[in-house]
């Protein structure tokens, strides 16, 4: 957060994603934390899971155990939104 207060989490449950082309994207294991007025997701803890992370002219993927792209996003301002 812009001014380093912590938040609490709730509960760990799923979530699905509807993504732009109608493809729904399940993502298990997540934190629910109230406060948060944006949904993130954590490249590091998905780096935990077997996915990898490439990152390159405004660019990002995140790709499976098989090296399949599951996202892939253009940068948004600062941002690579789903």
């Amino acid at each position: 957060m812009v001014n380093d207060a912590s938040c609490i989490f709730v509960g760990i449950g799923f979530v699905q994603i509807r993504m732009h082309d109608g493809v729904v994207k399940t993502l298990i294991e997540v934190c629910h934390i109230p406060e948060l007025k944006k949904n993130l997701v954590s490249v590091g803890a998905m780096n935990l899971k077997g996915f990898s992370c490439w990152v390159k002219g405004g660019v990002m993927q995140i790709r499976g155990k098989e090296k399949f792209v599951v996202i892939q996003r253009t940068k948004q301002g600062n941002y690579y939104i789903l």
